[in-house]
């Protein structure tokens, strides 16, 4: 299983009822923030959570809106007896390190080490945080922007009647199930022969500060939730979204569409934007059952079978 939970839905500034756009995945008691953008920390408190949990630390891109928190966020870990031994990974695009230390001016001293980890949006890189796996892919936005794909895969299933009826004693069960062949007696055993077919896994996609392309959803293609940019709500602001390299709602909702997302959460909304609700209908008439983001909203993914 894995829960998601977003902490905030703006874009470019926090409003007195709105944080900006950053979402806290939770799987195996770990916890990954994806961008920290100016008073996340507050929504995080508000969340529950925990802070001292976030072991990895995922951003999109350097605009100010999702990496200004930073230097706050890590002080607040720092104070939360996190220990030497724990570090905290931060991930995000080329020079992540040099930006990160830049605003750690004002944050100099933890008590943790950081890992520094660059991605250039290749899919094929892939970064595995206890078996949580972390893919990108580059967006099209005014500078790189990493757009998100966390998965967790699944392992067939173990067949105990199949396992009896080879013979093998029980103890030798567990290697199987894990993939590995087993020699007894002379005789090889095969983990095919006790398992069954492959089973789906879950994924979640996280794409903000974009303008979509087929690249993009061929990437987040299948996803069990699609966290997605919808800047703009009124289709009036469509020149709007291309100039900034943005979405609109009802391109957000094709995007849910096109990449077959189980479920789909709009966010990033433009601070003019003050009621996100009205203009549902745009997504609405494309993605029936799109959800408008909210600040402190939660799903757990879980396997279906």
């Amino acid at each position: 299983m894995i829960d998601v939970a977003l902490l905030g839905t703006g874009g470019t500034l926090p409003l007195p009822n709105r944080f900006l756009s950053s979402a806290l995945v939770r799987y195996q008691g770990q916890l990954t923030l994806i961008d920290c953008g100016e008073g996340t920390q507050v929504s995080l408190r508000k969340l529950g959570w925990g802070l001292r949990e976030i072991g990895t630390i995922l951003i999109t891109h350097f605009h100010a809106d999702h990496i200004s928190g930073m230097p706050g966020l890590l002080l607040t870990i720092g104070n939360s007896e996190r220990g030497k031994s724990e570090p905290v990974t931060i991930v995000g695009p080329k020079r992540i390190r040099h930006i990160v230390e830049s605003l750690r001016v004002i944050a100099p001293y933890l008590p943790f080490p950081i890992i520094y980890r660059e991605m250039t949006g290749d899919p094929h890189d892939e970064i595995n945080q206890g078996g949580l796996k972390i893919r990108s892919c580059i967006g099209d936005h005014e500078i790189p922007c990493l757009i998100y794909r966390l998965s967790i895969d699944r392992g067939p299933a173990f067949l105990p009647d199949k396992a009896k009826a080879t013979g093998l004693p029980v103890k030798y069960w567990k290697h199987l199930q894990r993939g590995e062949t087993v020699t007894y007696e002379g005789k090889t055993f095969y983990p095919d022969e006790v398992l069954g077919p492959p089973r789906r896994g879950l994924s979640l996609g996280y794409m903000t500060d974009t303008r979509p392309n087929q690249n993009l959803v061929e990437f987040l293609s299948g996803v069990d939730l699609l966290i997605c940019e919808a800047t703009y709500g009124d289709p009036a602001d469509y020149p709007k979204a291309v100039e900034n390299k943005h979405m609109t709602y009802a391109e957000a909702a094709l995007v849910g569409v096109t990449t077959q997302a189980k479920q789909l959460w709009l966010t990033h909304f433009s601070p003019a934007n003050h009621n996100p609700e009205f203009f549902r209908p745009q997504a609405e008439a494309l993605y029936p059952h799109v959800v408008i983001g909210r600040e402190h909203q939660t799903t757990t993914l879980a396997f279906t079978d």
